[in-house]
């Protein structure tokens, strides 16, 4: 590709080592009801990528209380406070620090998580991270796709000149419908075929996008 014009971060498993703690904070809430506890488990590592409100609405339908707000808005507040709970003590992805230091320095840095965008606002606070970031989207209010889209409208920019990293193959399918490069951080997800060019750390990210300018 031609030298980027921005980048935009997925949050978990490419800035912070958060996988782990998203996984235990599910398996929390949904322990509230141990008969679909399995399930739920099976279905949150299934789809990695889905909200938590998606993963709640799947749990309300097994429940037949697909119509309960109330339930439904228990469960998230329950996950969001076991999340920002643990999350002060998950570190940063490796070399997630020195690739927001060295690349912010030449293009515009986003970050688009599923995430709610409050929540993700009050952790990038904890961690000292906001400074790095032109923008920040969570879901809600913004789906990955639609944040790209509007990451590439407010840079004035083509898909061309912007490159994704993620963890997922949520990500993965973000980039491809969009259009915009991809570049994978491995944290022991997985992804679809054709396999993207994936990367250990962000450090080994960081030398690789280096070189594109």
């Amino acid at each position: 590709m031609t030298t980027p014009k921005t980048i935009i971060l997925d949050f978990d498993g490419v800035v912070v080592e958060s996988n782990e703690l998203k996984t235990r904070s599910f398996a929390q809430v949904f322990a509230r009801f141990p008969e679909y506890a399995t399930e739920m488990l099976h279905f949150h590592t299934d789809n990695i990528s889905l909200s938590r409100y998606a993963k709640f609405d799947y749990l309300l339908n097994l429940l037949g209380r697909k119509h309960d707000h109330a339930l439904r808005e228990s469960l998230a507040s329950d996950f969001s406070v076991k999340m920002t709970e643990g999350i002060v003590n998950v570190p940063l992805v490796a070399g997630a620090l020195n690739f927001l230091e060295t690349i912010a320095a030449r293009v515009p840095i986003y970050l688009a998580s599923v995430t709610p965008e409050t929540e993700l606002n009050l952790i990038l606070g904890q961690q000292k991270l906001a400074q790095w970031f032109r923008g920040v989207y969570g879901y809600p209010p913004w789906t990955k796709t639609d944040a790209i889209r509007d990451v590439l409208r407010r840079e004035k920019i083509t898909a061309a000149d912007a490159i994704l990293i993620g963890d997922s193959a949520g990500d993965q399918a973000a980039a491809r419908i969009t259009g915009v490069t991809f570049l994978a951080r491995n944290s022991g997800l997985t992804f679809e075929e054709p396999t993207p060019k994936c990367f250990s750390n962000m450090f080994e990210v960081s030398q690789y996008v280096e070189r594109m300018f």
